[in-house]
């Protein structure tokens, strides 16, 4: 999967590949050498880098059979700095039917203030038995710890269709 220029640059962290439970989690404890700012701001920016790599691991198209019972989702992540926010992006495969959906839920979120946004978040919580939620929770949580809109864009290449999903985190003062 082709990475643009555009979360490539100033990237403190940039990973294309499999993603397993393991990798998060190592890819997470270096993200906590790479960032050094206060921690309510790190907080965001690790809570944020979690919820996009384990979308890529759980709902990526494109899986990965890793060997001895290890499976992923195959994507990629991206965590860059700018003087004044981090930018944490992630993009992977995603199944036609699904595109339609990811639209809604995005749209959804970003019409939302943050009262309303830990209300919608309640209520898929208490309709997870009657229906898959779980990136719908994921999506919210990015958008109500980033205290920002989603951006998100579903491309189509080769009847093949890519989710890539951004969240910007603004730095707080110190």
């Amino acid at each position: 999967m082709r990475i643009d220029n555009e979360y490539q640059k100033d990237s403190l962290l940039l990973f294309n590949g499999a993603f397993t439970v393991n990798l998060i989690s190592i890819l997470g404890n270096h993200l906590r050498l790479l960032i050094n700012y206060d921690s309510k701001t790190f907080q965001k920016v690790f809570k944020i880098f979690i919820e996009l790599t384990q979308n890529v691991y759980y709902y990526s198209a494109d899986k990965v059979d890793l060997g001895a019972d290890i499976h992923g989702g195959a994507g990629w992540v991206s965590v860059q700095e700018s003087a004044d926010f981090f930018r944490i992006t992630s993009g992977n495969g995603i199944n036609s039917e699904d595109a339609p959906k990811l639209v809604q839920y995005c749209n959804e979120i970003n019409s939302l203030n943050n009262e309303e946004l830990r209300k919608l978040k309640r209520d898929t919580r208490s309709q997870a038995m009657v229906r898959d939620t779980g990136a719908h929770i994921g999506l919210i949580q990015t958008s109500i710890v980033s205290a920002n809109k989603l951006t998100f864009s579903i491309t189509e290449q080769n009847n093949r269709f890519e989710f890539i999903l951004s969240a910007i985190i603004h730095k707080e003062l110190q």
